[in-house]
Order: C-alpha cells, then sequence, then structure tokens
C-alpha cells in the first residue's frame, strides 16, 4: 500500500480510500462490513461516507466496530459530511453519525457538496464554520474539510477563505483542466486533496478503448492507469474509489499495490492524449464560462461529455441534477440566445449551441417525467 500525509496535519493515510457510496446491497449487514474489513486488512486507511448515503454510515459502523480493537497498532480514519449550516442542524447530523460509525469522533468533517460561491457564503451567513470549530473544541471533530464540485478557480478561493485540512473533489483523467487551479492552491497552503470519481464515475473503464492513452505499461488496464495517474500526483493524497464488492477491490488494490511512479514526460504525454483522443470532448479549460445570459456553459458541457461517453440523453440531466445541482437552483437553458459567444471562445471549436439545445431537450423530458409522477 502506498500512503501520503494528509495535508499539514501530521497523519499519514492510504493513497487509495475507500467511498462508502456505492455498496452492492445495504441490506446485506455482513457482506458490507466484511468489505470494509477486507479493505482495512488490505492496507487501506481512508474511508469515506455521508449522513446521506442511505444506510452507509450504519454498515460502515459495524465494521468499525471491530476495527478498533487493532486501531492503535493499525489506524484508520473516518471522514463523513452535512449539507446543514446552523449549529442546531450540524450539532444533529454530527452527533447521528457518530452514533451510526461507533466511533467517538470523526476525523474528517466535511462541509458537504459546495456549489456555488453564492451557496458557500449563505451557509457561511449561517454559522456552519462556528458550528464545525465548536465541535472540534469538544473532540467530536478532528479536522474541518469542505467538499466542492466548484470549479477550479472558485475552489482555490474558497481554500484562501478558510483554512480547511482538506478538501474533496471530482478529479480524474477526463476533468483534470476543470479543476488543475484547486489543486495548485491546494498544494500550495498545505492542503490534503481526496479526488473523487477518480474513474470518471465509472465511464473510464466502461471505454478502455478511448482511454487506453492512460495506459503507461502494457500489462495494464485503463483503470489502473487512470488510478495511477492520480497515485503518482503529488497534490492528490488519496484517490477516492467507490467500492462495490470484492473484485472491484482487488482490482483498485492491483493499481496502487503495482504503482511505479511515472515520468514527466510520460504524464504529459498522457495528458495530450486526453485532447487528442477526444477532440469532441469537452475538457473544460473554462474559456466559455463568460455567457452574457449567466448560463454556467462549462458545467453544461460536462454533462454533455456524459451523453458522448455513455450514448444515453439521460445521464446529461442526472450529471446536471446530482453532481452539479442545476436541476435543483435552476439551469436557465431556456434563457439562451444564441449568440456564440461562447464558441468564439472555445479553444476545441465545439459546437456548443447544438450541444445546448441537446442538454435542454433532456432536461425537458427528464423535468416532464418527474412531473407525471407527482
Amino acid at each position: 500500500m502506498l500512503y501520503k500525509p494528509y495535508g499539514s496535519t501530521g497523519l499519514s493515510v492510504s493513497a487509495l480510500g475507500f467511498g462508502g457510496m456505492r455498496f452492492e446491497n445495504q441490506e446485506d449487514v455482513e457482506g458490507c462490513a466484511a468489505l470494509v474489513k477486507a479493505c482495512y486488512d488490505a492496507g487501506i486507511t481512508y474511508f469515506d461516507t455521508a449522513i446521506g448515503y442511505g444506510k452507509s454510515e450504519e454498515r460502515m459502523g459495524v465494521a468499525f466496530k471491530e476495527m478498533r480493537r487493532t486501531r492503535a497498532q493499525r489506524p484508520f480514519y473516518v471522514a463523513t459530511k452535512t449539507f446543514s449550516a446552523t449549529a442546531d442542524d450540524v450539532r444533529r447530523d454530527c452527533e447521528t453519525s457518530l452514533k451510526r460509525l461507533q466511533v467517538d469522533a470523526i476525523d474528517f468533517y466535511h462541509v458537504w457538496c459546495v456549489l456555488t460561491p453564492e451557496a458557500w457564503r449563505e451557509r457561511k451567513a449561517k454559522g456552519v464554520l462556528q458550528a464545525f470549530e465548536k465541535l472540534q473544541a469538544e473532540g467530536l471533530v478532528r479536522h474541518i474539510c469542505v467538499s466542492s464540485h466548484m470549479r477550479g478557480r472558485e475552489i482555490a478561493e474558497l481554500l484562501a477563505d478558510y483554512p480547511f485540512a482538506g478538501v474533496l473533489l471530482g478529479y480524474s483523467a477526463m476533468n483534470f483542466a476543470f479543476r488543475e487551479a484547486a489543486l495548485d492552491e491546494a498544494h500550495r497552503r498545505g492542503r490534503a486533496v481526496v479526488a473523487m470519481n477518480p474513474l470518471g464515475g465509472g465511464l473510464i473503464p466502461q471505454h478502455p478503448e478511448r482511454f487506453g492513452f492512460v495506459r503507461t505499461r502494457p500489462d495494464e488496464t485503463v483503470t489502473e492507469g487512470a488510478l495511477r495517474l492520480l497515485f503518482n500526483d503529488a497534490r492528490v493524497t488519496v484517490a477516492l474509489v467507490g467500492l462495490s464488492n470484492q473484485k472491484q477491490l482487488q482490482e483498485a488494490l492491483a493499481a496502487v499495490n503495482g504503482f511505479q511512479p511515472i515520468l514527466p514526460e510520460r504524464v504529459a504525454t498522457m495528458r495530450h492524449g486526453l485532447r487528442a483522443s477526444f477532440d469532441s470532448l469537452c475538457t473544460g479549460c473554462g474559456y466559455c464560462d463568460s455567457c452574457p445570459q449567466g448560463l454556467p456553459v462549462p458545467k453544461l458541457m460536462d454533462a454533455y461529455n456524459q451523453f458522448a461517453l455513455s450514448g444515453k440523453p439521460e445521464d446529461m440531466a442526472k450529471r446536471m441534477n446530482w453532481h452539479w445541482g442545476l436541476l435543483r437552483s435552476g439551469h436557465h437553458l431556456d434563457d439562451c440566445t444564441a449568440c456564440g459567444q461562447c464558441e468564439r471562445a472555445c479553444t476545441q471549436k465545439l459546437p456548443i449551441i447544438s450541444r445546448l439545445k441537446d442538454v435542454r431537450d433532456s432536461v425537458g423530458k427528464a423535468v416532464a417525467a418527474a412531473d407525471a409522477k407527482v
């Protein structure tokens, strides 16, 4: 197992982390706990979950109860999250998580899923930081962290605003350009970076031909190559993989245990491969993010990427809703005037206007389907 320092905390954590969102069957208490325990026995020490992941916290707690017996000799670290902002709500969520997880303190407690700078300011105004700091002073939370889906520059500003111990963000071979500024800022400030969706939400292993450029050895799978690209990055502390079963665990372990440092020139070639291999896939550079109508064009193009890779139009609406939160906050797609400013700014010369229409059509069908169920 490979271990890295968690920012400036003095802690060392496994470069491969267990993401507790994708248990194969949350009703299988023994099976879920056995998977967590197998991760621990294999050397994984970073375990991530959330109060909103169904029964994930409870299932992990069953394993943690047994793992606590050897924690002094073999440490492990627990990360969880809350959407709440007020003192009462944050405390309620924290106490619920502690009970479910069967631990005395949460090692890395996250202000969960900051989607926009405005949303961050609203949570701050409600006292979220003071609530976290009080829990930390009481010993219920050890380190205050944040989770965000914002673009790199916005996350960099977030890290400059408060001394979070670490940040959880989406980062992979698919979207490195979109989050590069955040990793640079975190590294400069000595903050840990935990990369969620390191396999592009499963799209990378599902399309091995298209992602072949991440492989550095003939015997390497695209899964191994994509994970090793992150293990190799000094700015990335943990590659957080949502594991469902023992087979997936063994694949992830093969990636980390077989890791060898990658030369800088090879990394540069791999990054070029993304642009060369996906001339039709938005690389998230952000130059189009100046819409006169205020549309979040880079996020909408990221949603289109999901369709381009999966071939399922409904994946665009799912990405907008669950990753970006745009359906909850209002997508404003009907405000597009087709002025063409985004296309003129696009370094790849992509047909953004027609793609925005595809995204709008997908969203319209998803909203209509949801309304029909009411």
